[in-house]
């Protein structure tokens, strides 16, 4: 019998965001653009006394100017000190866009709280091309509606974002993703790509082979 994986997927509700560090700001005039969950691994099995059900946590995540989670809090345990610990293991590897100040990447920590649900692996075999701006996904998708193969496509704008993979990615549960993500994924037929899919500050351009 196939094991669930466990996802954590963020509840809207008791959101707040607090910039970290010593940045000093004008909030009257200054645009602030939270961190966006763009990327998340799956959680260890439940305890045994939360199985079989869904169930919340609170957490709070400082999150660094090049979206990678650098602490992470649980401010309401399971009660299993085990779990937690195991599962704040897996959430400094999720990924985030960084959050924006004034169009400038800046570290923020988020205090939230996450409903923990069980999900069946639903496994893919992908490449992708990951780039900032809408006008390199112009581009891209231009270059790709051209003829040029998405691997050299990839190539290309490997360096747009330094800190995600562009190229093959290869077998990966598509439940790591966002849900508009994964809705686009389950409707791509293998040898096709997407449109470019707005993830978080970025846009990616998937294939399915």
């Amino acid at each position: 019998m196939t094991r669930q994986k466990v996802f954590l997927f963020l509840a809207l509700i008791g959101v707040s965001l607090v910039i970290a560090g010593c940045t000093s700001f004008d909030s009257m005039n200054s645009e602030i653009v939270p961190p966006t969950l763009i990327e998340k691994t799956s959680l260890p099995q439940p305890p045994a006394q939360l199985a079989n059900r869904d169930f919340y946590l609170r957490m709070e995540l400082l999150v660094g100017k090049d979206g990678s989670v650098r602490h992470v809090t649980l401010t309401r345990s399971t009660g299993d000190a085990e779990w937690d610990s195991a599962a704040v293991q897996q959430m400094m590897r999720w990924k985030f866009s960084p959050a924006l100040l004034n169009g400038k990447p800046i570290q923020m920590r988020i205090m939230q709280t996450a409903k923990v649900v069980s999900s069946q692996p639903e496994m893919m075999d992908l490449s992708e091309i990951v780039v900032a701006t809408s006008a390199q996904a112009d581009s891209a998708c231009a270059l790709l509606k051209k003829g040029a193969s998405f691997d050299s496509t990839a190539a290309l704008y490997r360096l747009s974002v330094p800190t995600m993979p562009s190229g093959r990615i290869g077998q990966v549960d598509i439940h790591r993703f966002p849900n508009e993500v994964q809705d686009e994924l389950r409707g791509l037929k293998r040898g096709t790509y997407t449109y470019a899919l707005p993830l978080g500050s970025y846009f990616v351009i998937f294939k399915r082979h």
